[in-house]
Formats: C-alpha cells, sequence, structure tokens
C-alpha cells in the first residue's frame, strides 16, 4: 500500500520471487538491512511521501519513482494481473505493440 492506495497484492511467494514488482516494492525489499555485513545507513527510496491531501496526479508514488515514464505523470494505472498477482503499475499494465 502507498498513499492509501493498494499498488501490489497476492500470494507471498508471488511477492517475493516474481521479478515483476512494483518499484515501491522493489525500494521496500531493498532497504531490508542484511544482517551478515555491518552498514552505517540503510538504503532508502529517495524523496517523500505525499500529502494525503494533496495526491499527484497519475501514478502516486510517480515522484519518488526511479522508474517513472510520462504516462505515471498523468494517469493512474491499470492493475496487471498475473494469476493472484496484482501490481498497479504502467511498467506492466501497458499494452505491448
Amino acid at each position: 500500500m502507498y498513499a492509501g492506495a493498494i499498488i501490489e497484492f497476492g500470494p507471498i511467494e508471488d511477492i517475493f520471487e516474481s521479478i515483476k514488482r512494483h518499484p515501491y516494492t522493489e525500494g521496500l525489499f531493498g532497504s531490508i538491512p542484511d544482517l551478515e555485513s555491518r552498514t552505517k545507513r540503510l538504503n532508502q527510496i529517495d524523496g517523500l511521501m505525499p500529502d494525503p491531501a494533496n495526491l499527484p496526479t497519475g501514478c502516486f508514488f510517480h515522484p519518488r519513482c526511479w522508474r517513472c515514464m510520462e504516462v505515471c505523470r498523468t494517469e493512474y494505472p491499470n492493475p496487471y494481473v498475473e494469476g493472484e498477482h496484482v501490481i498497479a503499475c504502467h511498467l506492466f499494465s501497458r499494452k505491448e505493440g
């Protein structure tokens, strides 16, 4: 969930093992500490959460997304569905043509 919207859900195996993940999910996974190495700082997702009273147009995550496309700025993505795994991201929901 990001900014009050469900952006990805499904069986835990699909989310952890799939190569298709929402960029926010990738960012969250990237912030999990490695227990075998010592580090002073955890990885973080750049930027700040949006103001819930003033959400951005399009995908709510686009201002912080390193994979943002122009369509992300203007249109909320249709869900991409693969079995029980659902991802609200233009990376996967756009039509290949």
